[in-house]
Protein backbone atom coordinates (compact mmCIF):
# COMPACT_ATOMS: atom_id res chain seq x y z
CA UNK A 1 0.00 0.00 0.00
CA UNK A 2 1.35 3.62 -0.79
CA UNK A 3 2.68 5.62 1.83
CA UNK A 4 0.36 8.73 1.03
CA UNK A 5 1.97 11.68 2.55
CA UNK A 6 -0.27 14.85 3.96
CA UNK A 7 -0.61 17.60 1.72
CA UNK A 8 -1.58 21.36 2.71
CA UNK A 9 -2.91 22.86 -0.26
CA UNK A 10 -2.56 26.72 -0.22
CA UNK A 11 -5.00 29.38 -2.48
CA UNK A 12 -6.44 26.89 -4.82
CA UNK A 13 -9.57 24.90 -2.87
CA UNK A 14 -11.34 21.88 -4.43
CA UNK A 15 -14.33 23.09 -6.59
CA UNK A 16 -16.51 21.34 -9.85
CA UNK A 17 -16.64 25.29 -11.60
CA UNK A 18 -13.15 26.54 -11.74
CA UNK A 19 -9.97 25.99 -13.87
CA UNK A 20 -7.59 25.39 -11.12
CA UNK A 21 -10.19 23.70 -8.72
CA UNK A 22 -11.30 21.18 -11.50
CA UNK A 23 -7.97 20.02 -11.90
CA UNK A 24 -7.07 19.83 -8.30
CA UNK A 25 -10.21 17.93 -7.90
CA UNK A 26 -8.98 15.37 -10.40
CA UNK A 27 -5.27 15.34 -10.26
CA UNK A 28 -6.16 14.55 -5.79
CA UNK A 29 -8.90 11.91 -6.79
CA UNK A 30 -8.16 9.12 -5.13
CA UNK A 31 -5.98 10.36 -2.12
CA UNK A 32 -6.89 9.57 1.12
CA UNK A 33 -9.17 12.55 2.45
CA UNK A 34 -7.66 12.49 5.87
CA UNK A 35 -4.49 13.09 4.20
CA UNK A 36 -5.77 16.62 2.62
CA UNK A 37 -6.25 19.54 4.06
CA UNK A 38 -6.87 23.28 1.86
CA UNK A 39 -5.52 26.65 3.42
CA UNK A 40 -7.57 29.55 1.75
CA UNK A 41 -9.15 33.15 1.59
CA UNK A 42 -12.85 34.12 1.77
CA UNK A 43 -13.25 34.81 -1.68
CA UNK A 44 -12.13 31.74 -3.03
CA UNK A 45 -14.30 29.33 -0.57
CA UNK A 46 -17.53 30.14 -1.57
CA UNK A 47 -18.69 27.08 -3.28
CA UNK A 48 -15.95 24.23 -2.45
CA UNK A 49 -15.91 20.37 -2.92
CA UNK A 50 -15.97 18.23 -0.08
CA UNK A 51 -15.99 14.76 -1.79
CA UNK A 52 -12.37 14.95 -2.14
CA UNK A 53 -11.42 16.92 0.97
CA UNK A 54 -12.93 18.10 4.20
CA UNK A 55 -10.73 20.26 6.22
CA UNK A 56 -10.51 23.95 5.14
CA UNK A 57 -9.04 26.54 7.11
CA UNK A 58 -10.60 30.23 6.01
CA UNK A 59 -8.04 33.00 6.66
CA UNK A 60 -9.68 35.63 8.13
CA UNK A 61 -9.61 38.13 10.33
CA UNK A 62 -7.29 36.46 12.92
CA UNK A 63 -4.61 36.39 10.09
CA UNK A 64 -5.63 39.11 7.75
CA UNK A 65 -4.81 42.67 8.10
CA UNK A 66 -5.63 46.10 5.84
CA UNK A 67 -4.02 49.04 6.70
CA UNK A 68 -6.06 52.04 7.54
CA UNK A 69 -8.49 53.70 6.36
CA UNK A 70 -9.06 50.44 4.14
CA UNK A 71 -9.60 48.38 7.07
CA UNK A 72 -12.92 51.15 7.76
CA UNK A 73 -14.22 50.03 4.20
CA UNK A 74 -13.45 46.14 3.80
CA UNK A 75 -15.75 43.79 4.81
CA UNK A 76 -14.71 41.23 7.62
CA UNK A 77 -14.67 37.49 7.90
CA UNK A 78 -14.24 35.07 10.61
CA UNK A 79 -11.34 33.10 10.63
CA UNK A 80 -10.88 29.14 11.50
CA UNK A 81 -12.11 25.64 10.44
CA UNK A 82 -15.08 25.63 8.01
CA UNK A 83 -17.79 23.63 9.29
CA UNK A 84 -19.53 21.05 7.10
CA UNK A 85 -23.15 19.87 7.98
CA UNK A 86 -24.88 17.10 5.94
CA UNK A 87 -23.99 17.12 2.38
CA UNK A 88 -23.46 21.01 2.52
CA UNK A 89 -20.88 23.20 3.76
CA UNK A 90 -21.82 25.52 6.70
CA UNK A 91 -20.23 28.48 4.89
CA UNK A 92 -18.31 31.49 7.10
CA UNK A 93 -17.58 33.59 3.96
CA UNK A 94 -20.75 35.33 3.10
CA UNK A 95 -20.79 37.93 0.96
CA UNK A 96 -22.53 41.80 2.09
CA UNK A 97 -24.02 43.66 -0.29
CA UNK A 98 -24.37 46.74 2.15
CA UNK A 99 -22.64 50.76 1.86
CA UNK A 100 -19.43 49.95 2.80
CA UNK A 101 -19.09 46.98 0.19
CA UNK A 102 -20.56 48.99 -2.59
CA UNK A 103 -18.10 52.04 -2.18
CA UNK A 104 -15.30 49.58 -2.32
CA UNK A 105 -16.42 47.78 -5.50
CA UNK A 106 -17.55 51.48 -7.01
CA UNK A 107 -14.62 53.10 -5.85
CA UNK A 108 -12.12 52.26 -4.02
CA UNK A 109 -11.08 49.22 -4.98
CA UNK A 110 -10.84 50.05 -9.11
CA UNK A 111 -8.77 53.41 -7.25
CA UNK A 112 -5.97 51.02 -5.78
CA UNK A 113 -5.56 48.67 -8.42
CA UNK A 114 -4.36 50.94 -10.77
CA UNK A 115 -2.16 52.66 -8.65
CA UNK A 116 -0.95 49.56 -7.53
CA UNK A 117 -1.51 49.78 -4.09
CA UNK A 118 -3.44 46.36 -3.50
CA UNK A 119 0.03 44.72 -3.89
CA UNK A 120 0.95 46.47 -0.57
CA UNK A 121 -2.04 46.76 1.20
CA UNK A 122 -2.77 43.68 3.30
CA UNK A 123 -1.04 41.20 5.45
CA UNK A 124 -0.84 37.85 6.41
CA UNK A 125 -0.14 36.17 9.59
CA UNK A 126 0.13 33.17 11.48
CA UNK A 127 -2.91 33.46 14.33
CA UNK A 128 -2.98 31.42 17.47
CA UNK A 129 -5.60 29.10 15.70
CA UNK A 130 -4.30 28.66 12.61
CA UNK A 131 -0.86 27.54 14.33
CA UNK A 132 -2.63 25.01 16.26
CA UNK A 133 -4.45 23.59 13.06
CA UNK A 134 -1.35 23.90 11.27
CA UNK A 135 0.41 21.69 14.18
CA UNK A 136 -2.77 18.77 14.11
CA UNK A 137 -2.21 19.07 10.49
CA UNK A 138 1.67 18.37 10.35
CA UNK A 139 1.61 18.38 6.46
CA UNK A 140 4.49 16.43 4.80
CA UNK A 141 4.04 18.56 1.60
CA UNK A 142 3.09 22.25 0.87
CA UNK A 143 1.12 22.06 -2.99
CA UNK A 144 0.64 25.82 -3.94
CA UNK A 145 -1.18 27.52 -6.49
CA UNK A 146 -0.90 31.18 -6.36
CA UNK A 147 -1.63 34.30 -8.10
CA UNK A 148 -1.03 37.47 -6.10
CA UNK A 149 2.26 39.41 -4.07
CA UNK A 150 0.32 38.32 -0.96
CA UNK A 151 0.36 34.96 -1.50
CA UNK A 152 3.62 34.20 -2.70
CA UNK A 153 4.96 35.92 0.41
CA UNK A 154 2.69 34.03 2.42
CA UNK A 155 3.94 31.05 0.57
CA UNK A 156 7.55 31.36 1.71
CA UNK A 157 6.44 31.71 5.03
CA UNK A 158 4.54 28.80 5.21
CA UNK A 159 7.66 26.84 3.97
CA UNK A 160 9.95 28.91 6.25
CA UNK A 161 7.56 27.89 9.32
CA UNK A 162 6.67 23.90 8.83
CA UNK A 163 10.06 22.73 7.10
CA UNK A 164 8.25 21.01 4.91
CA UNK A 165 8.87 20.53 0.64
CA UNK A 166 6.57 23.06 -1.09
CA UNK A 167 5.46 22.25 -4.73
CA UNK A 168 4.05 24.63 -6.98
CA UNK A 169 1.55 24.31 -9.62
CA UNK A 170 0.84 27.36 -12.71
CA UNK A 171 -2.57 27.41 -14.06
CA UNK A 172 -1.68 30.35 -16.34
CA UNK A 173 1.32 33.19 -16.92
CA UNK A 174 -0.26 35.22 -14.22
CA UNK A 175 3.36 36.67 -13.83
CA UNK A 176 3.44 38.78 -16.94
CA UNK A 177 0.01 40.02 -16.02
CA UNK A 178 -0.17 40.64 -12.52
CA UNK A 179 1.20 44.55 -13.04
CA UNK A 180 0.45 45.94 -16.33
CA UNK A 181 -1.56 49.07 -15.16
CA UNK A 182 -1.23 52.35 -13.46
CA UNK A 183 2.36 54.72 -12.77
CA UNK A 184 4.03 52.28 -10.87
CA UNK A 185 3.54 49.13 -13.01
CA UNK A 186 7.08 48.82 -13.75
CA UNK A 187 8.16 49.02 -10.33
CA UNK A 188 5.92 46.33 -9.14
CA UNK A 189 6.47 44.18 -11.83
CA UNK A 190 9.97 43.73 -11.45
CA UNK A 191 9.41 43.64 -7.22
CA UNK A 192 7.26 40.82 -7.87
CA UNK A 193 9.41 39.42 -10.36
CA UNK A 194 11.98 39.03 -7.91
CA UNK A 195 10.05 37.66 -5.25
CA UNK A 196 8.69 35.23 -7.16
CA UNK A 197 11.69 34.30 -7.99
CA UNK A 198 12.83 33.23 -4.58
CA UNK A 199 9.87 31.43 -4.26
CA UNK A 200 10.57 29.33 -7.02
CA UNK A 201 13.76 28.81 -5.28
CA UNK A 202 12.36 27.30 -2.02
CA UNK A 203 10.41 25.16 -3.38
CA UNK A 204 11.58 21.33 -4.59
CA UNK A 205 8.99 20.39 -7.40
CA UNK A 206 7.84 23.03 -10.04
CA UNK A 207 4.72 21.60 -12.42
CA UNK A 208 3.05 23.59 -15.36
CA UNK A 209 -0.09 23.00 -17.25
CA UNK A 210 1.33 22.51 -20.66
CA UNK A 211 4.14 21.90 -22.71
CA UNK A 212 4.83 24.84 -23.79
CA UNK A 213 4.53 26.47 -20.76
CA UNK A 214 7.61 24.38 -19.39
CA UNK A 215 9.33 25.48 -22.40
CA UNK A 216 8.90 28.84 -21.66
CA UNK A 217 9.65 28.50 -17.60
CA UNK A 218 12.82 26.69 -18.31
CA UNK A 219 13.60 29.88 -20.69
CA UNK A 220 12.67 32.59 -17.99
CA UNK A 221 12.84 31.10 -14.93
CA UNK A 222 15.99 28.16 -15.54
CA UNK A 223 13.87 25.63 -13.58
CA UNK A 224 12.59 22.54 -15.22
CA UNK A 225 8.56 22.46 -14.67
CA UNK A 226 6.61 19.23 -15.15
CA UNK A 227 3.20 19.80 -16.91
CA UNK A 228 0.22 18.30 -15.41
CA UNK A 229 -2.74 18.55 -17.02
CA UNK A 230 -6.64 18.44 -16.20
CA UNK A 231 -7.04 14.61 -16.56
CA UNK A 232 -10.37 13.00 -17.31
CA UNK A 233 -12.40 9.88 -15.06
CA UNK A 234 -13.71 6.84 -15.51
CA UNK A 235 -12.31 6.49 -19.31
CA UNK A 236 -12.59 2.94 -18.97
CA UNK A 237 -16.38 3.16 -18.71
CA UNK A 238 -16.75 4.78 -21.98
CA UNK A 239 -16.52 4.51 -25.53
CA UNK A 240 -16.23 6.91 -28.26
CA UNK A 241 -19.16 7.98 -29.74
CA UNK A 242 -18.65 10.02 -32.81
CA UNK A 243 -20.60 13.29 -33.54
CA UNK A 244 -19.88 12.87 -37.29
CA UNK A 245 -23.18 12.97 -39.22
CA UNK A 246 -24.98 15.58 -40.67
CA UNK A 247 -27.42 17.65 -38.04
CA UNK A 248 -30.83 16.72 -38.61
CA UNK A 249 -32.63 20.45 -38.64
CA UNK A 250 -29.78 23.12 -36.55
CA UNK A 251 -26.49 22.60 -36.32
CA UNK A 252 -25.60 23.40 -32.29
CA UNK A 253 -22.74 25.00 -31.00
CA UNK A 254 -21.57 24.75 -27.06
CA UNK A 255 -19.56 26.71 -24.77
CA UNK A 256 -19.29 25.40 -21.41
CA UNK A 257 -17.34 27.19 -18.59
CA UNK A 258 -16.08 30.35 -17.36
CA UNK A 259 -15.90 33.43 -19.04
CA UNK A 260 -13.37 36.02 -17.92
CA UNK A 261 -9.69 37.84 -19.37
CA UNK A 262 -8.90 34.75 -21.17
CA UNK A 263 -11.76 34.39 -23.69
CA UNK A 264 -14.49 37.18 -22.90
CA UNK A 265 -13.89 39.45 -26.23
CA UNK A 266 -13.69 35.82 -28.40
CA UNK A 267 -16.78 34.56 -26.97
CA UNK A 268 -18.57 38.15 -28.15
CA UNK A 269 -16.86 38.31 -31.36
CA UNK A 270 -18.42 34.66 -32.16
CA UNK A 271 -22.11 34.95 -31.16
CA UNK A 272 -22.19 38.27 -33.09
CA UNK A 273 -21.02 36.57 -36.21
CA UNK A 274 -23.53 33.48 -35.09
CA UNK A 275 -26.15 35.39 -35.19
CA UNK A 276 -25.81 36.72 -38.22
CA UNK A 277 -24.84 33.54 -40.41
CA UNK A 278 -26.53 32.15 -42.55
CA UNK A 279 -26.41 28.24 -44.22
CA UNK A 280 -28.74 26.75 -46.55
CA UNK A 281 -29.47 23.81 -44.95
CA UNK A 282 -28.99 24.11 -41.38
CA UNK A 283 -29.48 27.19 -38.91
CA UNK A 284 -26.40 27.47 -36.94
CA UNK A 285 -27.01 28.12 -33.06
CA UNK A 286 -24.67 29.31 -30.31
CA UNK A 287 -25.48 27.85 -26.43
CA UNK A 288 -23.84 29.22 -23.53
CA UNK A 289 -23.86 27.23 -20.31
CA UNK A 290 -21.51 29.45 -17.71
CA UNK A 291 -21.28 31.06 -14.08
CA UNK A 292 -20.80 34.07 -15.33
CA UNK A 293 -23.57 34.61 -17.41
CA UNK A 294 -25.05 37.89 -15.56
CA UNK A 295 -22.15 39.97 -16.89
CA UNK A 296 -23.07 43.27 -19.35
CA UNK A 297 -21.88 41.49 -22.00
CA UNK A 298 -23.50 38.70 -21.76
CA UNK A 299 -26.77 40.10 -21.03
CA UNK A 300 -26.02 42.12 -24.54
CA UNK A 301 -25.12 39.06 -26.65
CA UNK A 302 -28.13 36.71 -24.94
CA UNK A 303 -30.55 39.08 -26.98
CA UNK A 304 -28.95 38.04 -30.67
CA UNK A 305 -30.32 35.95 -32.90
CA UNK A 306 -29.66 32.35 -32.19
CA UNK A 307 -27.54 32.91 -29.23
CA UNK A 308 -28.10 31.45 -26.26
CA UNK A 309 -26.94 32.28 -22.72
CA UNK A 310 -28.39 29.65 -19.59
CA UNK A 311 -27.04 29.15 -15.70
CA UNK A 312 -24.10 26.46 -15.67
CA UNK A 313 -25.14 23.00 -15.15
CA UNK A 314 -23.40 20.28 -12.62
CA UNK A 315 -20.32 19.05 -13.19
CA UNK A 316 -21.73 15.29 -13.88
CA UNK A 317 -24.05 17.06 -16.40
CA UNK A 318 -21.14 18.03 -18.48
CA UNK A 319 -20.14 14.99 -20.18
CA UNK A 320 -23.36 14.30 -22.03
CA UNK A 321 -24.32 17.61 -22.41
CA UNK A 322 -20.78 17.70 -25.05
CA UNK A 323 -22.15 14.61 -26.75
CA UNK A 324 -25.86 16.72 -27.46
CA UNK A 325 -24.03 19.21 -29.68
CA UNK A 326 -22.85 19.56 -32.88
CA UNK A 327 -19.72 21.22 -32.56
CA UNK A 328 -17.99 22.51 -28.58
CA UNK A 329 -15.86 25.67 -28.93
CA UNK A 330 -12.59 26.66 -27.00
CA UNK A 331 -12.12 30.01 -27.43
CA UNK A 332 -9.03 32.07 -26.16
CA UNK A 333 -8.85 36.34 -26.34
CA UNK A 334 -6.91 37.99 -29.00
CA UNK A 335 -6.04 40.84 -27.01
CA UNK A 336 -2.64 41.59 -25.66
CA UNK A 337 -4.04 40.88 -21.53
CA UNK A 338 -5.72 38.09 -22.79
CA UNK A 339 -3.18 36.78 -24.81
CA UNK A 340 -0.26 36.94 -21.68
CA UNK A 341 -2.67 35.44 -19.42
CA UNK A 342 -3.53 32.71 -21.53
CA UNK A 343 -0.43 32.35 -23.94
CA UNK A 344 0.98 29.04 -22.20
CA UNK A 345 -2.09 27.37 -21.03
CA UNK A 346 -4.45 24.68 -22.37
CA UNK A 347 -8.53 25.47 -20.45
CA UNK A 348 -8.84 22.68 -18.44
CA UNK A 349 -12.25 22.09 -20.57
CA UNK A 350 -10.09 20.99 -23.38
CA UNK A 351 -9.37 17.44 -22.64
CA UNK A 352 -13.16 16.55 -21.55
CA UNK A 353 -13.56 18.23 -24.63
CA UNK A 354 -11.56 16.35 -26.80
CA UNK A 355 -13.02 12.63 -25.41
CA UNK A 356 -16.61 14.01 -26.36
CA UNK A 357 -16.09 12.99 -29.93
CA UNK A 358 -17.67 16.26 -30.62
CA UNK A 359 -15.54 18.11 -32.92
CA UNK A 360 -13.81 20.78 -31.84
CA UNK A 361 -13.36 24.66 -33.02
CA UNK A 362 -10.67 26.22 -31.31
CA UNK A 363 -10.60 30.14 -31.74
CA UNK A 364 -7.69 31.72 -30.56
CA UNK A 365 -4.25 33.15 -31.72
CA UNK A 366 -1.55 31.01 -33.59
CA UNK A 367 0.75 31.20 -30.95
CA UNK A 368 -0.79 30.35 -28.01
CA UNK A 369 -0.45 26.92 -26.59
CA UNK A 370 -4.20 25.49 -26.98
CA UNK A 371 -4.13 26.63 -30.56
CA UNK A 372 -0.54 24.76 -31.35
CA UNK A 373 -1.32 21.78 -29.45
CA UNK A 374 -4.80 20.77 -31.58
CA UNK A 375 -2.91 22.06 -34.78
CA UNK A 376 0.27 19.71 -33.88
CA UNK A 377 -2.16 16.75 -33.63
CA UNK A 378 -5.02 17.83 -36.09
CA UNK A 379 -7.60 17.14 -33.36
CA UNK A 380 -9.69 20.34 -34.23
CA UNK A 381 -10.26 23.14 -36.20
CA UNK A 382 -8.14 26.39 -35.56
CA UNK A 383 -9.24 29.74 -36.38
CA UNK A 384 -6.39 31.94 -35.68
CA UNK A 385 -7.87 35.44 -36.89
CA UNK A 386 -10.65 37.97 -36.04
CA UNK A 387 -11.62 37.38 -39.71
CA UNK A 388 -15.64 36.63 -40.79
CA UNK A 389 -14.26 34.53 -44.05
CA UNK A 390 -11.94 32.32 -41.87
CA UNK A 391 -15.24 31.43 -39.24
CA UNK A 392 -17.03 31.01 -42.03
CA UNK A 393 -15.31 28.74 -43.49
CA UNK A 394 -14.41 26.72 -40.84
CA UNK A 395 -18.26 26.46 -40.19
CA UNK A 396 -18.74 25.55 -43.85
CA UNK A 397 -15.92 22.32 -43.25
CA UNK A 398 -17.21 21.51 -39.83
CA UNK A 399 -20.98 21.60 -41.01
CA UNK A 400 -20.81 19.88 -44.78
CA UNK A 401 -17.78 17.62 -44.12
CA UNK A 402 -18.66 14.14 -42.10
CA UNK A 403 -15.03 12.66 -42.89
CA UNK A 404 -13.17 15.38 -41.51
CA UNK A 405 -15.37 16.03 -38.13
CA UNK A 406 -14.75 12.10 -37.95
CA UNK A 407 -10.95 12.38 -38.55
CA UNK A 408 -10.44 15.30 -36.24
CA UNK A 409 -12.94 13.70 -33.59
CA UNK A 410 -11.00 10.66 -33.88
CA UNK A 411 -7.81 12.27 -33.42
CA UNK A 412 -8.80 14.22 -29.73
CA UNK A 413 -9.96 10.92 -28.65
CA UNK A 414 -6.99 9.49 -29.01
CA UNK A 415 -4.40 11.82 -28.10
CA UNK A 416 -6.93 12.45 -25.28
CA UNK A 417 -6.71 8.95 -23.99
CA UNK A 418 -2.72 8.74 -24.39
CA UNK A 419 -1.73 12.03 -22.24
CA UNK A 420 -4.97 12.73 -19.86
CA UNK A 421 -6.39 9.39 -18.86
CA UNK A 422 -7.44 10.06 -15.07
CA UNK A 423 -6.16 6.83 -14.20
CA UNK A 424 -2.69 6.86 -15.89
CA UNK A 425 -1.95 10.51 -15.07
CA UNK A 426 -2.93 10.43 -10.96
CA UNK A 427 -0.97 7.56 -10.64
CA UNK A 428 1.83 9.68 -12.18
CA UNK A 429 0.70 12.52 -10.09
CA UNK A 430 0.70 10.62 -6.98
CA UNK A 431 3.91 8.83 -7.49
CA UNK A 432 5.69 12.18 -7.83
CA UNK A 433 4.22 13.63 -4.88
CA UNK A 434 5.26 10.32 -2.83
CA UNK A 435 8.49 10.58 -4.51
CA UNK A 436 8.99 14.73 -2.94
CA UNK A 437 7.85 13.53 0.14
CA UNK A 438 10.96 10.87 0.29
CA UNK A 439 13.52 13.12 -0.84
Amino acid sequence: MKDYPKILIFYQPFNSYSGGGITLTNLFLGWPKERLAVLSYPFMLNEVSWEVCGNYYQLGNKEFRWIFPLNMFKQSYPSGVLKFEGAGLKNYSIHRAGLKNRIANSFINPLIEWLGLHHCISRLNFSIDLQKWLSDFAPDIIYLQVSNRESIAFSRRLIEYLETPAIIHMMDDWPTTISIYGPLKTYWRTVIDREFRGLLDKVSLHLSISDAMSDEYFRRYNKVFKAFHNPVNNLAETELTLNKEAPSKHFRILYLGRIGTANKNSIVWFANHISQHYDDHFPVVFDIFSKDNKTPEMEEIGHLRNVNIYNPVKYERVWTLMKEYDLLLLPMDFTSAGLKFSKFSIPTKASEYMFSGTPILILAPEETAVCRFFMAHNCGYCVTTFERSALNNALNVLIHDGQYRETISQNAYKIARERFDGEKVRREFHDLLITTKNR
